[in-house]
């Protein structure tokens, strides 16, 4: 059984729509699992647990949805894994300095406070992925032009050379999501191999 791991926007959960249909669709494969992982409010503790648990269940994949995207980005590239983003956060700590301070999960509505060695996370990962001349030909990227939250271009020119797709509208949740199931097993499958 060969694992792949679904790692979720930053404030959300394992509860969101992306995931459960990810998992759904995936684990009728009879030999992958996917594995969604409720990431803590703390995006320190976000590397903490997926490093436990590429230790435990060494994924063979990831997906990531927003940040989550950032963080298989980062975690693909040390593993050698591949990797499906799904309008992806494109090197976040700048943008993210405006999360400093109170905010909500929307997921779960649990407060927490971001705090700026968060921030200093962000930009050591950010170094180290910017530092690795990585060949984007096992990363498959999903965009919506409509995402009213990252510009989709800047993630077209960062994963230049990877399998991209433009979906003209949308917004940042990824509406057409359920579209492209089967175009993403189909290129894990593939990338396995």
């Amino acid at each position: 059984m060969k694992n792949i791991l679904y790692l979720h926007g930053f404030a959300s959960s394992s509860d969101s729509t992306k995931a459960k249909l990810f998992k759904e669709f995936v684990n009728s494969h009879k030999n992958l699992n996917v594995l969604t992982p409720d990431l803590p409010n703390n995006l320190i503790g976000w590397s903490k647990l997926i490093e436990e648990l590429c230790e435990k269940h060494n994924p063979v994949a990831f997906i990531g949805s927003s940040m989550g995207g950032f963080y298989s980005t980062f975690y693909a590239r040390k593993l050698g894994a591949m990797d499906v983003l799904l309008n992806p956060a494109v090197l976040p700590a700048e943008g993210m300095k405006s999360y400093l301070g109170k905010n909500n999960n929307y997921a779960t509505g649990e407060e927490f406070i971001m705090k700026n060695d968060e921030i200093e996370h962000l930009k050591f990962m950010e170094k180290k992925i910017k530092k690795n001349n990585y060949i984007n030909d096992r990363t498959m990227v999903l965009l919506e032009s409509g995402d009213e939250v990252l510009n989709y271009k800047e993630a077209v020119s960062f994963y230049s050379g990877a399998h991209i797709k433009i979906i003209s509208g949308g917004s940042h949740s990824l509406d057409s999501f359920s579209n492209y199931l089967d175009l993403i097993l189909k290129f894990i499958i593939f990338a396995l191999k």
